[in-house]
């Protein structure tokens, strides 16, 4: 629907806008510009609107005056937008030079856009300049294909960087870069990956006990070993639920399986023998030790059929 800000008179001259992400814009700007001739493209950010794209053509109807002449690929028309991004971008027009540099991009080089913008970046980053980034840019332009890499930092030690380097439709020669830091993520990765052996080397050690890991709110995180044999829960059913699902009514309405965390949290392991709901609904008695993972704030709990 139109918007308010602008004037209806000469908005009824123009065709109803849609909208896209800032995300989206900065991975199909050429695309987009030829989108915007059959109405103006409001770009959003976390469903806000940030700004409005209009042709030449829209922005004389609108009796704003005419767009410059002779300009280049407007990539710099959706710098708020950009500004917005948690990802950097950079532009790099045809002669490798800085042509758009977004803030979260001013934050990773330690430098100003308006001393970036019109230098070439080979020589404004020298250290990114040695370390073979410029064979993979003059590749993409030369091939005309997006390429996608991982990329230890030559900037920031100890950062790892997901790349997005890509022409720039409709902008011969330009080149465009999308980058992210995903050393926390990897981290995370290493971590799980760490934890899921820990938790097998338990099981091993205890052959036939079932396994539940919670959240800190009871949340079901991880359900393997003899779980599903001893509640006839599968994984997929009870993943994801509240652990209460297993429990019996009045044992939930007691506080009984709070109560049993809430010991594990203080005393850093807890040791009960509960009734437990089955997925046939059949109530059996289960032994359950629980530890509480300080570090990641979960709960381990190791459960047999009560002899």
């Amino acid at each position: 629907m139109p918007h308010r800000a602008l004037k209806d008179s000469a908005f009824d001259r123009l065709k109803e806008d849609r909208t896209i992400t800032a995300a989206e814009a900065t991975r199909n700007f050429g695309r987009l510009q030829e989108e915007v001739v059959a109405g103006p493209i409001t770009l959003t950010h976390h469903g806000r609107a940030r700004m409005i794209l209009l042709s030449p053509e829209q922005y004389d109807a609108l009796a704003g005056g005419e767009a410059p002449a002779g300009h280049g690929p407007r990539v710099d028309g959706i710098s708020f937008a950009l500004d917005e991004m948690e990802e950097g971008f950079v532009a790099l027009d045809a002669e490798g030079r800085f042509a758009t540099v977004n803030r979260v991009a001013e934050f990773y080089f330690g430098r100003s856009r308006d001393d970036l913008i019109g230098r070439d970046w080979v020589e404004a980053l020298p250290v990114i300049g040695r370390s073979g980034m410029v064979e993979i840019i003059e590749s993409v332009r030369a091939q005309g294909r997006p390429r996608r890499l991982s990329w230890d930092s030559v900037i920031r030690d100890g950062r790892r960087l997901e790349l997005n380097i890509f022409p720039i439709p409709n902008a011969r020669g330009w080149i465009g870069v999308v980058f992210s830091n995903i050393s926390e993520v990897e981290q995370l990765g290493r971590d799980k990956a760490m934890a899921q052996g820990a938790l097998d080397v338990l099981l091993a050690a205890q052959p036939g006990a079932a396994l539940a890991v919670l959240d800190a709110a009871g949340q079901v995180i991880d359900w393997r070993g003899a779980a599903a044999e001893l509640l006839g829960w599968s994984e997929s059913e009870i993943v994801g639920e509240p652990i209460e699902r297993t429990v019996p009514e009045d044992a939930v309405e007691q506080g009984r399986l709070w109560a049993h965390l809430a010991e594990a949290r203080r005393k850093g392991a807890a040791a009960a023998t509960a009734p437990r709901l089955t997925a046939a609904g059949a109530v059996v008695q289960v032994a359950c030790a629980t530890t509480w993972l300080a570090e990641s704030d979960v709960f381990v709990c190791v459960m047999r059929r009560a002899e």
